[in-house]
């Protein structure tokens, strides 16, 4: 039977053909207000799937399984390399000319470990097109030029370029980007695991790459495995959006039909089952500052099965809800109450590849405690096994597996992308899980058939698999020196065995290299890039449709009409003006309380089984913001934010009130339990927090708001949790009356402000529920004298030491507020930087994974950033040179144009349900009213170069000598950048205070 897939088009029908490619199936979504359609271009294999829908916002991705044959990255370097240059496009970097250019709501690509994703998408008909051009010609036919192999993959040099006889290095931006991800512990654990489980498999390998096996990898293997791989015939072309199939179609045909079909190997052969369990222990590298007592990791992993197995692999997805899914579920509890370790790490099922895995972790742990460890993890799924799951439990797992698939997320088409593909490329249905409603109900009938089907599943997967890796996972604080050691022997024997020949090819390469970084892109070669312009953009920007209500209790409640698929969106914001000052710092920790501890009269268990059985998740955060249009004024604030089913949100709303109301923050046991996870948090994340770490305390010294920030997620956060978790018994009293303060004083009405996105049927219910809540509260008003922002302190220059092999380099300096009428100027200014000088400069010349900057109009500072860094002097260096490349640079129309697109795309994205709700709020608390936007995007459409560098150059010139400084990296690579800088040192700090125990 016909469906009319595209709405004034002539219908779509099975097995009709369309520009070359065969209908395959069409089928109704209409929970998703979609129907999807399945095609196959006839002459090359290339799979297709549209899910059309009246959604503006349009995604293309082509997506090959790309198997790793070893660990030296070749498909993570390959993604990054096609798009550095194609057959039609001959630019260096067209990749981030769009980025610079286009109206993308997303634009990226992404390797897994056995997959290759290159999506894009956007608003705009047009610029959907002229993405989706792009990487089409990126994928089937890029330069892959030597050059680019060794700036994104690695390649050797000579620490001073044209001298021989100084040190040999090796540089690359993947390189790079994977030591980084190599300095967490967390990450080492993980592939070790990984490593060990499968060792047969192509997942036994790693497909972003071992940095010490990166430099292995060939130009000829990297070309090599792009001409295997990188085919029509081994394409999945998913596609998503309001635009009809017909036209998708007559794009690709043009793109697809030079090419024939072509047999691709991409095959998994399973990994051999173990008949007996194995052990694995291993080291991380570990500095002074970490504590070598509860320090360890213990993990225990199982090969599962098979996830073409739908039933199987959803059955085992509800047993990880049941067993991990909340605070208080059963595995969980367990192992948190043993004290065996500080937290859990690397828990549940991981259905991420063909075949699956089901882990149990804990960090925070000792050696001696693996037999205890793994005791404690049997006996306790072959109780619940015995005894059987309690329904309840159940319920919760299939009520949360329920928002996977009812929920329209922001990333909504990146989302759907994910849940096809990774079913489609092994040969099961894409839209398997678009339906998995059916799937979750013919769940919920099998197992109120069977009350015993979960206990089966424990014994037949956990308890009787033998297939089972048990790792220890210790910290070593001579490892990192170890291995600096064997990397510079290893450097010392590779340049002693150079040639003559083979030295002067290294300097040459190096000398080319650097050439073709310098040479910029012709006019011509930008301009045959496919563009937007700026007249082809709205005139204003995207509001969200809000209405303003007041509560008989005098509360301000925003409405918003968005659709949201039957889930309900609600956030209350608290104004914090007057909170005592003692009280600041504990407000992430009452946050985490909000999600950890018991309320209502209920304990932790109970009341984490009710969050999980009547809601999405509570939580609550506070914050520090600026206003609009009052550069003085800051406001102080905590939101608790939920969200519910239809069916569920009255039961949603009584909870919501058990925390506002009657949080407990008594049961001390359990606090010391959420302070204890909290610090492990921070301790172990450390390499992957360094970036937030950086920013946050290079722009301390700019205003009374940017200090609140620092108290509420920098440094002295980081240094007060890690304290206060040592120092618990002797300050219980404190902690929790504190707590208990903070609860008490949110309750007044003139505090509260909400916003809800959802059924609008269930409207006049929730309007009174929140009325009864204000009737609940005091009524006591605000302090007179708001918090403003207060003065500028003297800017620092820090480094913080912590166990790392990269660097996170950040500056920050005063910038005009967003009352300035320059600020749109200076968002401009501050793009184009990022987008282009910094860019290259950090991330392509000095090979970082990632750098730029941003100006923060509400905070007036002006923001510098590098990411994954082998550098420090160098890239500080690039910041402070920044005034001299504005002055010398002569910046054009086309520039500041496609600036402008680039910029004006964030008032474009699409709206989202749950991100409305949050937006909506922030704009209302915020001063940043629809007059406002709307003047702003007025401003950005009619800049002009002129104006734009005139104000980035006055910006620099007045405020570079107030920046601040933060570096965090080990502390090897911090003093060796005050032995190079003398005259300009880094005051070097531990980022932890706390003395590591059995030092």
């Amino acid at each position: 039977m016909a469906v009319d897939v595209d709405s004034g088009v002539k219908p779509i029908s099975v097995g009709q053909e369309i520009e070359g490619f065969e209908i395959t199936r069409v089928v109704e979504l209409p929970h998703m207000r979609a129907t999807a359609c399945q095609g196959v271009h006839k002459n090359t294999g290339a799979r297709v799937l549209h899910i059309h829908n009246a959604d503006t916002e349009n995604l293309f991705s082509i997506t090959f399984p790309t198997l790793p044959r070893d660990d030296t990255g070749a498909p993570h370097i390959l993604e990054h390399a096609v798009l550095a240059g194609s057959r039609k496009y001959r630019v260096k970097d067209p990749f981030f000319q769009l980025t610079r250019m286009s109206m993308a709501t997303f634009i990226n690509a992404m390797t897994g470990p056995d997959l290759t994703y290159y999506p894009v998408s956007s608003n705009v008909r047009q610029d959907l097109f002229n993405l989706a051009e792009v990487y089409c010609d990126a994928v089937f036919h890029p330069n892959l030029t030597r050059g680019t192999f060794d700036r994104e993959g690695h390649h050797f040099e000579f620490a001073t370029p044209e001298d021989p006889s100084s040190d040999l290095l090796i540089k690359g931006i993947v390189y790079n980007e994977m030591k980084g991800v190599y300095s967490d512990p967390e990450n080492l654990l993980f592939e070790a695991a990984q490593r060990r489980l499968l060792p047969d498999s192509v997942y036994g390998r790693d497909s972003g790459g071992d940095p010490e096996r990166i430099p292995d990898l060939t130009w000829q293997q990297l070309r090599d495995f792009h001409g295997t791989f990188y085919h029509p015939s081994n394409a999945l072309i998913f596609l998503y959006g309001d635009i009809p199939t017909a036209d998708y179609f007559a794009f690709l045909r043009t793109r697809l039909d030079e090419f024939n079909k072509k047999q691709v190997d991409t095959a998994i052969a399973r990994q051999k089952r173990w008949t007996a369990p194995r052990e694995y222990a291993g080291k991380y590298p570990a500095d002074q500052q970490t504590p070598m007592e509860n320090a360890t990791y213990i993990s225990m992993h199982y090969l599962v099965g098979d996830l073409t197995n739908i039933r199987e692999t959803l059955e085992m997805a509800t047993l990880s809800l049941i067993l991990f899914g909340h605070q208080g579920a059963p595995l969980r509890k367990a192992i948190i109450d043993s004290k065996l370790g500080q937290d859990l790490v690397h828990s549940g099922f991981d259905p991420g590849t063909l075949e699956t895995r089901f882990h149990v972790g804990i960090k925070g742990s000792e050696a001696d405690r693996k037999d205890a460890f793994v005791q404690l993890v049997r006996k306790t799924l072959s109780d619940i096994a015995e005894k059987g799951v309690d329904p309840e439990l159940v319920e919760a797992a299939l009520q949360q597996m329920a928002y996977s698939y009812q929920e329209i997320q922001s990333g909504y088409p990146l989302w759907l992308l994910n849940k096809s593909v990774d079913f489609w490329c092994y040969g099961v249905d894409p839209l398997t899980l678009l339906q998995a409603e059916k799937l979750i109900a013919d769940l919920r009938q099998r197992y109120q058939a069977d009350r015993g089907m979960f206990g089966q599943l424990i014994r037949e997967k956990i308890l009787d698999n033998p297939h089972c890796l048990t790792v220890v996972f210790s910290p070593d604080r001579e490892l990192a020196a170890r291995k600096q050691a064997a990397f510079l022997e290893a450097m010392q024997q590779k340049k002693a065995g150079l040639s003559p020949e083979e030295v002067q090819e290294i300097v040459r390469n190096t000398a080319e290299l650097k050439a073709y970084e310098d040479q910029t892109d012709s006019p011509e070669a930008v301009a045959a890039l496919p563009q937007l312009r700026v007249k082809d953009l709205p005139a204003t920007p995207r509001h969200i449709p809000t209405e303003t209500l007041t509560l008989p209790a005098g509360v301000p409640v925003l409405w918003n009409d968005v659709f949201a698929n039957g889930v309900n969106y609600l956030h209350l914001d608290f104004d914090l003006a007057g909170l005592d000052e003692d009280l600041l710092i504990y407000l992430p920790l009452f946050g985490d309380c909000i999600r950890k501890m018991g309320a209502g009269g209920r304990n932790y268990a109970d009341t984490a089984q009710r969050v999980a059985r009547y809601t999405g998740g509570v939580s609550a955060h506070a914050y520090a913001a600026g206003h609009a249009t009052d550069p003085k004024r800051t406001r102080l604030g905590i939101r608790f934010v939920t969200k519910a089913l239809d069916a569920t949100l009255t039961e949603a709303l009584a909870t919501m009130h058990d925390f506002i109301f009657s949080m407990d923050p008594t049961d001390t046991v359990r606090l010391q339990d959420v302070l204890t996870q909290s610090r492990a948090a921070y301790r172990t994340n450390i390499a992957s927090h360094g970036y937030g770490l950086s920013v946050n305390a290079s722009g301390g010294h700019i205003s009374h708001r940017a200090r609140l920030a620092q108290k509420l997620g920098g440094l002295p956060q980081t240094r007060f949790i890690d304290q206060l978790a040592v120092t618990f018994e002797s300050r219980r009293d404190e902690v929790v009356q504190s707590i208990a303060r903070i609860g008490k004083f949110l309750l007044s009405r003139a505090r509260l402000t909400v916003s809800f996105t959802g059924s609008p049927k269930l409207r006049e219910s929730v309007l009174f529920t929140l009325n009864q809540w204000a009737g609940e509260m005091g009524g006591q008003p605000l302090p007179v004298t708001a918090q403003t922002s207060g003065g500028a302190l003297k800017p620092q220059r820090l480094g913080l030491a912590a166990p790392m092999d990269v660097a996170y380099c950040a500056l920050t300096m005063p910038a005009p507020h967003a009352s300035d009428p320059s600020a749109p100027l200076l968002t401009l200014a501050a793009n184009y930087l990022s987008r282009g000088y910094l860019l290259e400069e950090i991330r392509f010349k000095g090979t970082a994974y990632g750098g730029g900057g941003s100006y923060s109009s509400l905070d007036g500072a002006w923001k510098m950033h590098s990411y994954r860094d082998p550098w420090v002097n160098r890239t500080l260096d690039v910041y402070a040179n920044m005034l001299n490349y504005v002055r010398g640079e002569q910046w054009s129309q086309m520039d500041i144009d496609h600036t402008i697109i680039a910029t004006a795309k964030d008032s474009e994205r699409p709206i989202r349900p749950e991100a409305a709700t949050g937006d909506a709020l922030w704009y209302y608390l915020t001063g940043e009213t629809r007059a406002f936007r709307e003047q702003r995007h007025a401003a950005l459409l009619a800049a002009t170069p002129k104006a734009v560098q005139a104000k980035a150059i006055e910006v620099l010139e007045n405020n570079a000598s107030a920046s601040g400084v933060c570096v965090v990296s080990n502390r090897e690579k911090l003093e060796e950048a005050n032995r190079q800088r003398p005259e300009t040192p880094l005051e070097i700090q531990d980022v932890f205070e706390t003395p590591a125990a059995g030092a």
